[in-house]
């Protein structure tokens, strides 16, 4: 396949998914913005990972189509800036799951951390700071090609002159995709995520076992099936990270370890939009899963389609009270009409008298 329908297919599929990461994360928005009995600590980090998914959708994907269609801008600082626009929002997006896991991890299998040091009283002060650790320390990584402190970009301004063309491929040095970008925010985050998820599954099977004993058959059962739903969650969780994450990375990898590999255009142009597709699948897992998302979600559609069938009802009133209006002037003037053709001589009478009163 020609390099004009790779970039086709590929830009057609990044546009698509900017509307879907928009509209999906921006619904998140608003119901966490308009109903106050969802605003707990857990939901805090939905709507920050929702916002930041929204700012890859709305503002990363779009810039970077446009610098994919156009080549530009034709200078290297510029041009870097806005690939790493997607790169910076993708990063602290990696960092808040790094966060509600740590945060699930801390309240339930530390029940003594959670309501001592990190009481309840203190909840919503851990939420706020383990989010702003996440947009901290994913900012910092992501502008680092910015600043010359490792040297990713020395190398880079040269060919980048002799080119005078805007690439994500030209503008990033490999050694910072694999030693920063991979392995400090995909393995180390997604280590961590794992520990977490795991300890959190034996804590929950440990609990189960020392109370099964001491319920009836049909409690056991129900434990049984949340244990399932939980487990079925968090594995849900941690395969779509990776089927998202670890293609790219393991291509880019490969990549600068192995000479004799060279990953294809079309292999490239999918893993990156792959790897896009998870700031779109995190409402799904997250933010509609949350207990009163849906009622939310039910409600807004409810009150959207009978504001809807409003407006029409009265749009209808209006349009029959126009019509019916005209409907009795038209009548009116048919029946006046109708009164002067057969009363004409009532009327000459009238009027001669009317005359004979004057000259008396």
């Amino acid at each position: 396949m020609s390099e004009e329908k790779l970039q086709f297919i590929y830009v057609t599929g990044e546009l698509t998914l900017s509307i879907v990461i928009s509209v999906s994360n921006l619904l998140v928005l608003w119901v966490f913005m308009r109903n106050k009995f969802i605003r707990t600590a857990t939901n805090t980090y939905i709507f920050s990972l929702a916002l930041t998914d929204f700012l890859a959708g709305s503002i990363g994907i779009p810039f970077t189509v446009y610098s994919v269609i156009t080549k530009e801008p034709n200078s290297f600082t510029p041009c870097l800036a806005v690939h790493l626009i997607l790169c910076i929002l993708c990063t602290i997006s990696t960092f808040h799951l790094l966060a509600m896991a740590i945060d699930k991890y801390i309240t339930i299998c530390s029940p003594l951390n959670a309501y001592t040091r990190f009481g309840k009283s203190s909840r919503k002060l851990r939420t706020f700071i383990l989010i702003a650790l996440a947009w901290i320390v994913g900012f910092l990584i992501g502008v680092l090609p910015l600043f010359e402190i490792f040297g990713f970009s020395s190398n880079l301004k040269k060919n980048f002159n002799k080119r005078n063309e805007c690439s994500f491929l030209y503008v990033v040095d490999e050694k910072y995709l694999v030693y920063v970008i991979f392995f400090a925010t995909i393995i180390f985050p997604s280590t961590i995520i794992c520990y977490c998820y795991a300890a959190i599954y034996s804590r929950i099977r440990f609990d189960e076992a020392q109370v099964s004993c001491l319920l009836r058959a049909s409690d056991r059962q129900k434990r049984i099936r949340n244990r399932k739903k939980i487990i079925r969650t968090l594995l849900i969780l941690v395969a779509t990270y990776a089927i998202c994450w670890y293609p790219l990375y393991l291509i880019n990898t490969a990549d600068h370890f192995l000479t004799f590999y060279r990953p294809s255009l079309g292999a490239t142009y999918f893993t990156v939009w792959l790897s896009h597709v998870c700031c779109a699948i995190n409402p799904l897992i997250y933010a509609y899963g949350m207990p009163g998302f849906k009622q939310c979600l039910r409600c807004f559609v409810k009150n959207a389609s009978q504001k809807r069938r409003t407006r029409l009802n009265t749009s209808i009133y209006q349009n029959e009270g126009q019509f019916s209006k005209v409907a009795f002037d038209v009548l009116a003037n048919r029946e006046e009409s109708l009164h002067k053709k057969k009363s004409p001589i009532l009327i000459d009478s009238l009027n001669g008298v009317r005359k004979y009163s004057i000259r008396i």
